[in-house]
């Protein structure tokens, strides 16, 4: 059976060599990689695609945009993200990622709602051009209840008071988008924060046929379909072509560690396909970021191979389609053109510096 895992991390100064490692690992044998902007380095784009060449075809890349249009193209900023689509995508990237739904990225730039009328050009330019996008919508509705939140995602600044974009008025803004664009053609990563309230994402999937979901944790994902799984298993029966594996393998990475956590990483990938097969998943505690202080069991799926092999590759195949080629020349001028757009905003954002010590590695590799 083939595995491919649609929601990998990635950004220097990880070796390309230790996540190609870590993927033998975990006998994933193809995986996408999904990047997030940073403050620091803008976009990783270029690290990316250095990972993506030595990978040999077993890698895609979903590049963020360009934070910085945020700022310098404001007014014009659907127009100006649907031009950098086209261009990533002649550079070698497979598809977008969005983390903007995040509410802490909501609060740290200035994103318009996303039923304001400026975003239109991108998601139309998406719609037309069938552009895979791998969304980062909400996150679990308990960091908005300062009881209820982990303390390891409060210890992140995960918890969302008054001052951050409330949820459900992130799902209303993503509605009105799905209204205008109804072929849009997105994955909703984390099963769109809705693993407890499957019948109000059915009524989604059964509006929207190009809208997928993946299966990368958070553990109160798996928590949820455990404490209900009847209702669990008839959705993923039902839905078998829509739902796609993933594991969120390197998240750390982007969350400011230069080193992976393998531990971790294999634990994601045993609890993720332990729940998919077997009847009983026994989860040990961790001590923080997946699953906490407590052991404890789930209740599993035990899902028939068919059914998985759809899960595991065919589906996300099925939804974003060949891998594209790099085009070495492009990636070293964005390489550059990233180190231009660094130095302009470090002058107005002091903690921002001018390292370009990552950039100068990609332009060295692609420039052979």
């Amino acid at each position: 059976m083939k595995i491919l895992d649609c929601h990998v991390h990635y950004a220097m100064p990880i070796a390309p060599e230790e996540i190609i490692s870590l993927m033998d690992d975990t006998k994933t044998d193809y995986f996408n990689v999904v990047l997030v902007p940073e403050r620091q380095r803008i976009s990783s784009i270029c690290d990316a695609m250095v990972l993506k060449a030595k990978s040999m075809n077993r890698c895609s890349v979903y590049s963020s945009l360009d934070v910085s249009k945020y700022f310098i193209n404001s007014k014009n900023l659907g127009k100006a993200f649907a031009k950098y689509t086209k261009y990533l995508l002649k550079m070698g990237a497979d598809g977008i990622k969005l983390i903007e739904g995040k509410p802490n990225m909501r609060k740290l730039l200035p994103i318009p709602d996303f039923d304001n009328m400026v975003w239109d050009p991108f998601f139309e330019y998406l719609e037309t051009n069938q552009i895979p996008v791998l969304w980062h919508v909400n996150d679990p509705e308990e960091f908005w209840d300062k009881d209820k939140i982990p303390s390891w995602a409060s210890s992140q600044g995960w918890y969302y008071d008054e001052s951050f974009i409330n949820n459900e008025e992130q799902y209303r803004q993503i509605g009105k988008v799905l209204e205008r664009h109804p072929n849009i053609k997105i994955i909703f990563a984390h099963f769109f924060f809705m693993s407890n309230q499957l019948s109000r994402l059915q009524s989604i999937l059964d509006k929207y046929p190009n809208i997928m979901i993946d299966l990368t944790p958070g553990i109160e994902m798996y928590i949820n379909f455990s404490n209900n799984i009847i209702e669990a298993k008839n959705f993923f029966i039902k839905n078998q072509d829509r739902i796609i594996y993933g594991t969120d393998i390197g998240a750390r990475a982007v969350l400011g560690s230069s080193i992976i956590n393998k531990k971790e990483c294999i634990d994601r990938s045993i609890i993720v396909r332990t729940f998919l097969e077997k009847d009983k998943v026994e989860v040990k505690a961790d001590g923080n970021f997946l699953i906490g202080m407590k052991d404890f069991t789930l209740n599993g799926l035990s899902l028939d191979k068919d059914i998985l092999q759809k899960i595991y590759c065919n589906n996300f195949i099925n939804f974003s389609g060949h891998i594209r080629k790099i085009n070495n020349h492009l990636v070293i001028k964005e390489a550059k053109r990233l180190k231009k757009t660094i130095t302009i905003m470090s002058i107005f954002d002091k903690k921002v510096k001018k390292d370009f010590t990552y950039l100068n590695e990609a332009i060295k590799f692609f420039n052979k």
